[in-house]
């Protein structure tokens, strides 16, 4: 897969962001899925890693989706946003509609990490989002607040 860079050969923002989001949530989504597993067992156990790789890949398609269209206008930026929400949130519904009547599927511990992966990835990546021009996306190294 091509790396998207910027004009100035920086990747772009939006991915950096993405990657270190997926990073993260290799990171500390074993966790979630180990409860799950310990509570409902196997079946919990691929219920919510099967939660926790859309949320990955959710992400993932979030950030490709902005670094397509801005290169179009940005009025494509933001059909895209829009209408990338939508494609993400389908896909989700979908996913859960294609398992919830397999054997080994979970609702509960889909859910619960569904929602709480969510939620604590991009709670987690704010501490580590610049909110300045001078370095969008993540903070250099050795930066503080």
């Amino acid at each position: 897969m091509a790396e998207q860079v910027s004009e100035t050969g920086e990747e772009a923002p939006e991915r950096a962001v993405a990657h270190d989001i997926i990073r993260r949530g290799l990171i500390g989504g074993p966790v979630l899925v180990g409860v799950c597993a310990g509570v409902w067992g196997f079946d919990g156990l691929w219920s919510s890693g099967f939660a926790l790789g859309l949320i990955l890949f959710n992400f993932w398609l979030a950030a490709s989706l902005i670094t397509w269209s801005m290169r179009i206008s940005p009025t494509m930026l933001m059909a895209g946003v829009m209408g990338g929400y939508f494609i993400r949130l389908g896909i989700l519904t979908g996913a859960y509609f294609l398992v919830r009547n397999a054997g080994w599927f979970e609702a509960l511990p889909f859910v619960i990490t569904l929602v709480a992966a969510h939620i604590v990835l991009l709670v987690w990546e704010t501490r580590y989002v610049s909110m300045s021009l001078a370095y969008p996306g993540l903070k250099p190294q050795g930066a503080t607040q």
